[in-house]
């Protein structure tokens, strides 16, 4: 006999929520893909003939959530009213302060690259535009717009490396930011 909804929060409700955030960073990104697995368990269980694969199919809808998650391009990015980046991957400032900070510098290096690496960056990075639309606006080819990100992105990298010492821990979320000796032109130092 396959559960109710309700007996399978309370049965698998915060095993699959950790298992969410070994994966994804910002408490409301975690809420939010929970609460829509929960949801899709709720239609789903009804029709579920096997009650013993119950466990195996919460998990790989879960794993289907954190994908289309991160398949959504750049939702969580978001730029604030005075041009610096408030959020960096859907992690809030009080949050991860390493992280805050070396988004509030993104945009002033941004603005040190060539108009048409900030654009890309911008269309792709910052707006969620999908390549094939920010292609179509720019009037490139998709491989010609794929390329123009590729060169930016690994320009900004370059910045962002002289600019501060970023320390990864071993699953690679940013620890600490120091801005190097000379800094890199931000208003507001990123360490």
């Amino acid at each position: 006999m396959v559960p109710s909804t309700e007996q399978a929060w309370s049965d698998l409700h915060a095993d699959i929520r950790t298992f969410v955030q070994r994966r994804v960073r910002g408490h409301a990104d975690v809420d939010d893909i929970v609460q829509r697995v929960f949801l899709q368990a709720h239609r789903a269980l009804p029709t579920l003939r096997d009650a013993d694969r119950l466990h195996a199919w919460f998990y790989q809808t879960t794993r289907r959530a954190i994908v289309d998650h991160y398949r959504q391009p750049a939702r969580a990015r978001e730029v604030g009213t005075d041009g610096t980046l408030d959020s960096l991957a859907g992690v809030e400032p009080d949050e991860e302060p390493a992280l805050a900070s070396l988004a509030a510098c993104l945009h002033p290096l941004i603005a040190q690259l060539a108009p048409p690496d900030q654009e890309a960056l911008r269309l792709i990075d910052l707006e969620g535009l999908g390549q094939a639309d920010a292609a179509a606006q720019l009037g490139l080819s998709v491989s010609g717009m794929k390329s123009r990100v590729q060169r930016a992105r690994r320009r900004l990298r370059a910045a962002v490396d002289a600019c501060c010492r970023i320390e990864l821990d071993r699953r690679g979320a940013i620890r600490d930011v120091e801005t190097r000796a000379g800094g890199c032109g931000c208003q507001r130092d990123c360490g």
